[in-house]
């Protein structure tokens, strides 16, 4: 993190000298006439636009190859649905999945880094948003910047626990870690600041609104325990009236159906650049749909397929056979070596999909307001039809208050939210939520698996360049 501290200086020299150059046909000249001079770039709206829109970036995961899939790599290759092999990135993953990474793996590093990208633009667009004259849409601008800053430090303390809290534009060399506490409170504060000042509806679709910030904070209380702050959130969200869920399960996910009412908050992709990659990660070798494949495989334990329903249609993109070009039939289910192909996009260009990806539905905050109900009272009736609106889409049949007891609807809860947002970066905080992340493994034969691995480690990087950022435990 201290070699972020570092960059602060040199990326706003960065960031005057691009904007010095744009704004002039000669760069040698040395009189600027319009109103990009470095002096002024962060008085600016357009320069202050240009650095919220880096930080969209940054919180978007789509500055490298593979940034947003090694988000799922990090929340469900430690767990019991997913396992991915082969190609260049099989020893990383293989790592992540047996309990023996360490403060050396550049996953890790990548997603460290990526949010303290994301709070360096926020702490410089925040220290500077003021100064402009003339700025429409302020308020939002500003509530948008607080989300990405919280967001990140939701995420920074759901992977690696206590962290630096920086929120100046000017931070010290060497900061320590802040308490749990701290950060917890502040990404809650922060958040509903952000509530506060943005609108429900935005005129771009991957904006940030009020509904995403809200649905954070919906996370946010339920991953800490705060039941009754989780449960009236989540009624917050559905009092808006604006979201709903999607009817068919199947098209939810479809490249041409990115502006559906049940995505909250989703990273917008597209098929040149920032595409999603998902098929070419998925499609087993000699399959007949057009396009590449990776050397890289993602696959589902069988344990995980066999646990649907047959009924159940959230299966169904679930490749469990096929036959593969040269007439071969090759059976996947029953050699953990199913795929999963929730993000299809037959129109792909090379390995690029347009299928966006969903961070919040509706969905979620149907059974993250059961679970807290659960909590917080055991079954209740209305806890029981939150999860029967989201089974009642897949097709299965009701469950029934008098069958549960409080531990096993928390049970089921766990299984059905599985079931749902499968290769959607959900079940290690679910798992960890529920006090099964370790217990999982091991009953899987991951015998490396320890407590302390409810955490990643802090980047080796990061500790060799500031003396006062203590390893995690057990790194």
């Amino acid at each position: 993190m201290n070699n972020k501290i570092k960059t602060y200086s040199l990326y706003l020299v960065v960031i005057l000298l691009i904007t010095a150059a744009m704004s002039c046909e000669d760069g040698l000249k040395e009189e600027v006439f319009d109103q990009y001079a470095p002096s002024n770039v962060l008085t600016n709206k357009d320069g202050l636009e240009a650095l919220l829109y880096s930080a969209y970036g940054y919180q978007q995961r789509k500055t490298g190859e593979f940034r947003n899939i090694q988000n799922n790599y990090l929340e469900e290759a430690t767990t019991d649905i997913f396992l991915e092999q082969g190609g260049g990135q099989g020893p990383a993953a293989a790592q992540l999945q047996d309990f023996t990474f360490g403060p050396e793996h550049n996953w890790i590093g990548a997603m460290y880094d990526e949010s303290w990208d994301a709070i360096r633009d926020t702490n410089l667009f925040l220290a500077n948003v003021d100064n402009a004259e003339t700025y429409p849409n302020r308020e939002s601008r500003i509530g948008e910047a607080k989300f990405i800053r919280a967001l990140q430090y939701h995420l920074l303390t759901k992977w690696f626990g206590e962290v630096p809290l920086i929120t100046s534009s000017t931070p010290e060399l060497y900061p320590t870690k802040a308490p749990l506490t701290e950060l917890q409170k502040f990404i809650e504060n922060e958040l509903i600041a952000a509530i506060a000042l943005l609108p429900v509806d935005q005129p771009d679709f991957y904006r940030i609104t009020k509904g995403a910030a809200l649905g954070i904070l919906t996370k946010q209380y339920l991953n800490t325990k705060q039941w009754q702050n989780a449960a009236n959130t989540a009624q917050t969200i559905i009092d808006l009236n604006k979201y709903e869920l999607y009817p068919d399960y199947i098209g939810l996910f479809a490249a041409d159906n990115d502006r559906n009412n049940e995505y909250i908050f989703a990273t917008a992709l597209e098929r040149s650049v920032t595409g999603n990659t998902w098929m070419a990660l998925s499609l087993p070798p000699g399959h007949p749909q057009p396009g590449p494949n990776f050397a890289a495989q993602f696959k589902y334990y069988d344990a995980f397929v066999n646990s649907f329903d047959i009924n159940d249609k959230r299966r169904e993109f679930f490749l469990t056979s096929y036959t593969k070009t040269n007439g071969q039939f090759v059976q996947l289910l029953g050699n953990n070596d199913s795929r999963s192909l929730k993000y299809w996009d037959p129109d792909r260009v090379g390995a690029l999909q347009e299928n966006d990806w969903p961070i919040v539905r509706y969905a979620d905050i149907l059974l993250s307001r059961a679970e807290a109900l659960n909590e917080l009272n055991g079954p209740t009736q209305e806890a029981i039809d939150l999860i029967n609106s989201v089974r009642d889409r897949a097709g299965l049949d009701d469950i029934i208050l008098a069958n549960f007891s409080k531990e096993s609807l928390r049970d089921h809860i766990l299984k059905e939210r599985g079931w749902e947002f499968y290769s959607e970066a959900q079940r290690r905080s679910d798992l960890i939520r529920n006090g099964k992340f370790i217990e999982s493994a091991l009953a899987r034969g991951k015998t490396a698996a320890k407590p302390y691995h409810v955490l990643y480690p802090i980047p080796q990087t990061e500790i060799n360049a500031n003396p006062n950022l203590e390893q995690n435990p057990g790194y």
